[in-house]
């Protein structure tokens, strides 16, 4: 992936604020991590066991990898860039495979299009996904796909710098952010797919009175079938808003 495009965007600043943060949560962080490692493991379960990719990996904090290693032949983690501690961590590891790629496939897109519109903005529907071809290829013949925990973060940084330009209205970027996210679901295969998702914000002040409520998913999301929902307290130090603590509910179900 282009630094620069990275650089933009702040993919790097927004990895490195995931670890800071959990570093100042890891105990609020607990429960929803183990009920993600949970879930992947138990879908593990029900599916041929030749490979497993797993989007959005990044600091493997709610993968549970060690068991994945002893379940599939092959484990493809997918990002947009790798912690390199975690790559140095894995890098004698032959089961385990690291794939540098935009996993929104909107990213390459969207900075073109900005970059070619900013004087005679056209709308933001006009652009269209790019997904590698090695990306489609591995998801298409993996055993198991885990998206986890990235359906409501493929359109946030993208969103974030087209908001930045005071161009768009809030409506627009909001069907572009569905757009996004009904492209990653329309992405994993039938039959083979595992999604985790926070899909609603809970600000609540000291007194843990809920204030407000935000939508963090824009497209349609399953509501009856296998799946499971839970609370994961992401920001009890008032880090994220200053006034608020923050609480995300999730939900994970098999596709």
């Amino acid at each position: 992936m282009n630094s620069q495009i990275l650089r933009k965007f702040a993919y790097k600043k927004d990895q490195n604020g995931i670890i800071n943060r959990y570093l100042r949560e890891e105990k609020a962080w607990a429960e929803h991590l183990k009920n993600t490692r949970d879930f992947i493991i138990q879908a593990a379960e029900n599916k041929e066991k030749s490979s497993c990719v797993i989007l959005g990996s990044g600091w493997l904090l709610d993968v549970p990898i060690e068991k994945l290693n002893t379940i599939f032949d092959k484990i493809y983690l997918v990002d947009i860039v790798h912690p390199k501690q975690i790559t140095h961590k894995f890098r004698k590891n032959e089961k385990i495979v690291f794939v540098e790629a935009d996993i929104s496939g909107y990213l390459e897109t969207t900075y073109r299009f900005i970059k070619e519109n900013k004087k005679k903005p056209e709308t933001l529907i006009n652009i269209k996904e790019n997904f590698a071809p090695e990306l489609t290829g591995l998801i298409k013949s993996a055993s198991m796909v885990v998206s986890v925990n990235i359906l409501n973060q493929l359109d946030i940084l993208i969103c974030d710098y087209i908001t930045k330009l005071n161009i768009y209205p809030d409506d627009e970027i909001n069907r572009f952010r569905k757009i996004i996210q009904q492209t990653h679901l329309d992405l994993l295969p039938q039959n083979k797919s595992c999604i985790i998702t926070d899909y609603e914000e809970l600000n609540y002040d000291d007194n843990m009175k809920l204030i407000k409520t935000k939508p963090l998913v824009y497209t349609n999301l399953p509501k009856t079938g296998k799946l499971i929902k839970w609370r994961w307290n992401f920001d009890m130090h008032k880090t994220y808003h200053r006034k608020y603590k923050t609480v995300f509910k999730v939900m994970a179900w098999e596709k």
